[in-house]
């Protein structure tokens, strides 16, 4: 009886699998079909390059005034990448760079005309073909900011701009749509971590975790070395970390490996920076090489547990000293490449470019 139960177990897990898969496969085909459709009818897809070309045209009905607008699903609201790549990143823009910025769930789609619309992941994940002709046909420049996910193709077609939050992303969305405005926009450090300039005096050294438990390479085995802080980015628990993070001089950021296509932007090494502490990460960890150059001393180049724990070892050992103020440094030149007014500029740039 229970293997016959098991096996039913294993067959239903397997069909909703396959369903799932079917479901996506409709879902880029009919909004493909959709947008070849709607080209043919409108023949006016926008080429980022004929906008460059026409932009100093007096003729053209571009306005540096326009809106930037954030939009989002709202069923996603409380995820890490909505909070933090919308709501936050409008505030930023709006109070600290004086831009004129909003934010609008997926609800308003039809009220916004002739903005800047920066589409966010949550709302990208679904989007249909209907959603993005209605942005479009109301005259507005999309901005796609798939930050950690895949990219869409069809989705892309409606686009003008593709946001970048990696340097590795920026790369491949370089090569691989040559015909689109391609910009970084470093991602920004969590708002809701204390600002405090005062030094902290630390006599040892303390290592923190920061993150989801599942993404930690060996962290469940490296608990006599590291203290973890699970978050989990779905639903913003575990916010205790914002309070606690600054008890801590160095991050253990290393993860396990996830697929070749998906971009993880340099977030939790920006966390470190912004918090004055050091990081222990893998070479190949993100955009980790980009920002931390190769004299950075406490790079992880072997992966197994023992190389980690001879790594934390060799930290514990140069704590304080010459080569920990050197990594310091390092780290001193990423705080300044992530911080809002560095991405402030980015953002202007890439308004720029498109008018």
């Amino acid at each position: 009886m229970k293997n016959i139960t098991k096996n039913f177990f294993n067959i239903k897990i397997v069909i909703k699998t396959v369903l799932k898969i079917f479901k996506k496969i409709i879902y880029k085909n009919i909004n493909l079909l959709n947008y070849i459709i709607y080209k043919i009818k409108s023949k006016s897809i926008f080429n980022t390059k004929d906008l460059i070309k026409n932009k100093f045209s007096k003729s053209s009905s571009i306005s540096k005034n326009r809106k930037v607008i954030f939009i989002y699903r709202s069923q996603r609201r409380d995820n890490a990448s909505t909070v933090m790549r919308s709501f936050q990143l409008q505030k930023i823009l709006k109070e600290e760079g004086g831009v004129n910025a909003e934010i609008f769930d997926e609800s308003y789609i039809n009220n916004i005309r002739n903005s800047i619309c920066i589409l966010n992941k949550s709302f990208l994940i679904d989007a249909s073909s209907k959603e993005l002709e209605i942005l479009n046909s109301n005259g507005n420049i999309l901005c796609l900011d798939y930050i950690d996910s895949k990219d869409i193709f069809f989705q892309v077609q409606y686009a003008h701009c593709l946001m970048a939050s990696s340097i590795k992303q920026l790369k491949f969305y370089q090569k691989k749509y040559k015909n689109k405005l391609i910009r970084l926009i470093t991602h920004h450090v969590d708002t809701r971590i204390p600002n405090e300039e005062k030094e902290r005096d630390f006599q040892t050294l303390k290592i923190g975790y920061f993150g989801e438990e599942r993404n930690g390479l060996y962290v469940d085995k490296l608990e006599e070395f590291i203290y973890p802080y699970y978050i989990s980015t779905k639903n913003q628990s575990g916010k205790n970390w914002f309070k606690e993070i600054r008890n801590y001089n160095a991050h253990y950021i290393a993860r396990k490996l996830y697929k070749k296509d998906i971009y993880k932007p340099f977030l939790k090494g920006f966390t470190a920076a912004f918090t004055n502490s050091n990081v222990l990460v893998t070479l190949d960890e993100g955009d980790s090489s980009f920002y931390l150059t190769k004299d950075y001393p406490y790079f992880i180049k072997d992966k197994s547990i023992d190389g980690i724990i001879g790594m934390i070892e060799f930290m514990e050992n140069t704590f304080n000293s010459k080569v920990w103020f050197e990594g310091l440094e390092i780290m001193q030149e990423v705080k300044s490449r992530s911080s809002n007014k560095q991405i402030i500029k980015e953002f202007k740039l890439m308004i720029d470019l498109i008018f």
